[in-house]
């Protein structure tokens, strides 16, 4: 049995080579927008802190503590409420600019049209059901851990020994850990799989899920090697990445470390600081700028494999079947089911 996941590779290859060349200043300022969006949603990952506490004097008492913390969560409240709610709405907003763009970004691939806006208004329909479906899919994930934890935390508690509240409490952890390995594959096979499938199909994310769901029972091997061969993927498009913009970065200190060590010499203290914000910004942006432009050939490159992995396994949801023929004619072969 042939392996899309491995027959694919060459002609996502191919197929990103035609899409980006020959090369367009315009379409690649475009993509590097879409791509800020698409592929700059990132997850935050629970981590902790510790500290020593003095050896000397009297520690305060935890009751103090406690009381110390209430005063400044009641006084300043609505400050707070206002960061936490002003938080809350950028980061939904971006996620509805990134749910539009991922049917931007396939409809690009799918057509070798780069239209932003044009896209952009036609599927925002398809965009605000699929960042309902994220929200929803977020909410669930959250409520799952809090119940977890809990039960945890409030069975462990009142266990007879503390072997056993720690081996409810390792269970517990593991759980989490399962809920999130499930919430990642739901949502990464919705971005690769499910957005293509609601374009081909023209319906909502359930319906596409449903429609998806039947080739991915069937050939659930295909899509288990893909999502190995999708993770090595990424690791070494990550180390690609840093690469290349770590080249970008030390061209870009060499000269400005000459200016500002020569400036630090020659110059007062505050024109120092001057010349380093003036000089700083500029850097970042170009940095900024470069990453993204890094990151278009990367992100297409994954999308069209994944693309054609999808086609390969069931050709009634094959978004790309005409970039499909071209690559395959090219190559004088063909691996659809």
């Amino acid at each position: 049995m042939a392996l899309y996941a491995i027959d694919d590779l060459d002609d996502a290859w191919d197929a990103t080579r035609e899409f980006l060349t020959p090369l367009s200043i315009r379409r690649l300022s475009v993509l590097a927008v879409i791509v800020f969006f698409v592929g700059g949603s990132g997850s935050s990952v629970p981590g902790g802190s510790g500290g020593t506490r003095g050896t000397t004097g009297l520690d305060p008492a935890p009751g103090a503590e406690i009381a110390a913390a209430r005063r400044f969560l009641l006084e300043n409240l609505v400050t707070i409420g206002l960061l936490v709610g002003a938080v809350l709405l950028v980061g939904l907003a971006f996620l509805l600019a990134g749910s539009v763009m991922e049917f931007v970004f396939v409809q690009s691939l799918r057509t070798d049209e780069v239209r932003f806006w044009g896209y952009a208004h036609r599927y925002f329909d398809e965009g605000l059901r699929l960042f309902g479906f994220r929200v929803a899919l977020g909410i669930a994930s959250l409520l799952s851990i809090a119940a977890i934890a809990g039960s945890a935390l409030l069975v462990a508690g009142a266990a007879p020994t503390v072997e056993l509240g720690g081996l409810l409490l390792a269970i517990a952890a593991f759980a989490i850990a399962v809920v999130l390995l499930v919430v990642t594959v739901v949502d990464a096979f919705t971005t690769a799989f499910v957005v293509p499938v609601m374009l081909v199909r023209n319906s909502g994310v359930l319906a596409a899920w449903r429609a998806f769901w039947r080739t991915l029972v069937r050939t659930w091997k295909q899509y288990l090697a893909y999502a190995i061969a999708a993770v090595i993927l990424n690791v070494a498009a990550g180390i690609v990445f840093t690469i290349l913009l770590a080249v970008v970065a030390l061209a870009l200190v060499i000269p400005l470390a000459v200016v500002v060590g020569a400036t630090a010499l020659l110059a007062p203290e505050t024109v120092l600081l001057a010349v380093a914000v003036v000089l700083g910004l500029p850097f970042v942006l170009v940095l900024v700028v470069a990453a993204l432009l890094i990151q278009v050939p990367i992100q297409t490159y994954l999308r069209y494999y994944a693309l054609f992995v999808l086609g390969d396994t069931d050709a009634t949801l094959d978004p790309i079947a005409e970039v499909r023929g071209a690559v395959r004619s090219a190559d004088g072969g063909s691996t659809a089911l």
